[in-house]
């Protein structure tokens, strides 16, 4: 197993902002996305290598465990490896790293080795592949959804191998999920939404709010997955403020009437230039001690 340079799948530095890794990640997704390459085989696996390091990346806590391994894995190959050898896989072995993997957090299985090897612990992936090794192995196929055809379900007519199928993705459907189907499985990604952010079942987005109306309350337009909303904001609203919007996220995979949540995140917009009559207005404000 070879080490992944997540930073360097996105194309970016080990110092770089969250919004330049997400800026990043959305300009690879848009260039790499199989259904603008469908006649290109590696497309798919292109798309989940970035994908992957997005995840990681993307995520707080996962990119300090992720940085804080990298570091220790760089020393270790300056130390000069373990009898010499400075694989990633001599790193793992070496009894004088310390290293506790298997306290870490499993993450999907449509990621790669090297993810679950941090994210899964040792056990969890030593496990999951002796089982594999007991089971018949069948033939996994991908297929990639939009995030609006996992919120809505949706159905495809597929090509697996030399046949071809229809098949039912249920509403709610997720990343790493496998559907069983006569030749052998299908595993679902669900592509990357260019305003909505999937956290299991609840969704999360941002909205631009006046100054005026934070300052004084009013009601925001939110656009949702279901269409828009009419959102109380409350007098003094603060950026950075998240507002719940209760059964707006995805539907839960297999119920009928449950949906996670919605949360969005206000932006208070700072006008960038004003005019006469709206800058004597401000300062009449800081006048009066505002």
């Amino acid at each position: 197993m070879d080490y992944r340079d997540y930073y360097a799948d996105l194309g970016v530095s080990a110092s770089a902002s969250a919004d330049e890794i997400k800026s990043a990640f959305r300009k690879l997704a848009r260039e790499t996305h199989p259904d603008t390459h469908p006649d290109d085989p590696s497309a798919e696996d292109r798309f989940k290598r970035i994908s992957e390091a997005y995840d990681v990346l993307g995520d707080a806590e996962k990119r300090a465990k992720y940085d804080n391994l990298s570091r220790q894995y760089d020393s270790f190959r300056k130390q000069g490896g373990r009898g010499g050898n400075t694989s990633w896989d001599a790193f793992q072995g070496s009894s004088g790293v310390n290293v506790d993997l298997s306290d870490l957090f499993g993450g999907g299985s449509s990621m790669s080795d090297f993810f679950q090897t941090i994210f899964g612990g040792q056990r969890q992936a030593r496990q999951q592949r002796q089982r594999q090794q007991r089971q018949p192995q069948q033939p996994i196929y991908s297929v990639t959804l939009s995030l609006d055809e996992a919120f809505a379900g949706t159905r495809k007519r597929l090509a697996l191998g030399n046949e071809k199928i229809e098949v039912t993705f249920r509403a709610g459907i997720a990343s790493g999920q496998r559907l069983k189907v006569p030749q052998g499985q299908l595993e679902v990604t669900v592509a990357p939404h260019a305003v909505f952010t999937r956290d299991g079942n609840d969704l999360r987005r941002t909205i631009t709010c006046p100054l005026t109306t934070a300052m004084l309350g009013g009601t925001l337009t939110v656009p949702t997955m279901r269409g828009d909303m009419a959102v109380k904001v409350a007098p003094g609203t603060t950026s950075g403020k998240t507002l719940r919007l209760r059964g707006q996220g995805m539907p839960v995979y297999g119920s009928t009437d449950e949906r996670g949540d919605l949360y969005v995140t206000v932006n208070v917009a700072v006008p960038a230039s004003l005019t006469d009559e709206q800058r004597s207005l401000v300062e009449q404000l800081r006048d009066s001690g505002l």
